[in-house]
């Protein structure tokens, strides 16, 4: 199984997509977490720059302000995706994994930025991750 977790601190920043699309060539990655994006929404545009060849299929959280947001790609040449569920801090995609014929939750999530909110993100993490019941891949960025 090959991923990319990766904290891009903003999607839309110079090099960022020919960064992206060259990783994904080069490695064909089965999944792809990106934090920070900083964007509220990611346009086709963008995803085409970075996915030329419509491999993956792709599910955002758009930032709040100018920190957060989170990008998940799933190269469905490889994995299913059965189902996901949004959280305020996280992204959870149930998938199954064509070969080895087994389901597994794919979880992507950027923690809270500022102090105040630090127990919220916890809180959100522990409840999440205590009502999986298969395999999970867990990936998180925090500041």
């Amino acid at each position: 199984m090959k991923g990319l977790f990766w904290n891009s601190r903003g999607i839309k920043k110079n090099g960022v997509s020919s960064f992206l699309k060259d990783q994904i060539l080069e490695h064909n990655f089965h999944f792809i977490a990106l934090q920070e994006t900083m964007v509220e929404n990611i346009e086709d545009k963008i995803l085409r720059k970075i996915d030329p060849k419509e491999t993956y299929l792709w599910k955002w959280l758009p930032s709040r302000g100018k920190s957060g947001g989170i990008l998940s790609g799933v190269n469905l040449e490889v994995l299913d995706v059965g189902s996901f569920h949004e959280e305020k801090y996280l992204l959870q995609l149930t998938l199954w994994d064509k070969q080895m014929k087994q389901k597994w939750d794919f979880i992507n999530m950027y923690g809270a930025a500022h102090e105040e909110n630090k127990l919220e993100f916890l809180t959100e993490l522990a409840r999440v991750c205590s009502g999986i019941t298969i395999p999970y891949m867990l990936g998180v960025t925090s500041t």
